[in-house]
């Protein structure tokens, strides 16, 4: 049997201090490289998550029996971790940031996710599965980025490209110069400065994984007219 519901203190203290060691390791490691969520923060989750399953399956220990003018109280413990899990959604969320086309916090988001269930394995008196998956979240916090490199991605990059409004450039053009160094565009901002003459283009584009960042800059050799040429 995993877990039972007939608990002492000691049993309940047990599980939520597991659920704050276990929750103080994953965010030691988001503490280390510095990210919002970190030490604190992790630790809090797991013991909130553990503490809301000891808390109802205590309620199901004390009421889940009892007959209520001639209503039965049923108290399904499965409905909190549902609760739980939503609401750390919305934690998780926080620690989402947009910068520039790329987003950033989606790794810290999911190691609060995953503290919180975490947290909720152990206040059941999962003691074995919430160490193993523990385990398993610092070794792919830990080791997995260091193999990032063996697999094929595309870097995201924003280039602003300000130009002579009577150089004739246009959005293909742009679009061809760019693929011809493996650079794909997603999206395309355009402004026209009438007094000044100029037009400028903000290009939201995916770098291919053969595509070089110092490649881009070439294009300006094909340009005519070129004012400035900024990649971030």
């Amino acid at each position: 049997m995993l877990a039972t519901t007939d608990m002492t203190i000691l049993t309940a203290i047990g599980r939520l201090a597991l659920a704050a060691l276990l929750g103080s390791l994953i965010g030691a490691e988001r503490e280390y490289h510095g990210r919002s969520a970190g030490f604190r923060t992790q630790l809090l989750v797991a013991l909130g998550s553990a503490l809301a399953m000891v808390v109802s399956l205590h309620f199901g220990q004390q009421y889940g029996g009892i007959d209520v003018n001639s209503s039965v109280i049923r108290v399904d413990p499965a409905r909190v971790a549902y609760g739980v899990m939503t609401g750390v959604g919305f934690l998780g969320a926080g620690a989402v940031i947009r910068f520039g086309v790329n987003v950033r916090g989606l790794t810290t988001a999911a190691s609060l996710w995953c503290t919180a269930a975490v947290g909720l394995a152990a206040g059941f008196g999962m003691y074995a599965i919430a160490t193993a998956t523990t385990i398993l979240v610092i070794f792919t916090l830990l080791v997995l980025p260091k193999l990032d490199h063996l697999i094929p991605s595309r870097k995201y990059k924003s280039i602003v490209i300000a130009a002579s409004a009577d150089a004739g450039i246009t959005i293909d053009s742009l679009a061809k110069l760019l693929q011809a160094r493996n650079v794909k565009v997603l999206d395309v901002e355009y402004r026209s400065d009438y007094l000044h003459n100029l037009e400028r283009f903000t290009l939201h584009v995916a770098l291919l994984p053969r595509a070089k960042a110092d490649d881009v800059l070439t294009i300006a050799d094909d340009l005519p007219a070129l004012v400035s040429l900024t990649i971030s």
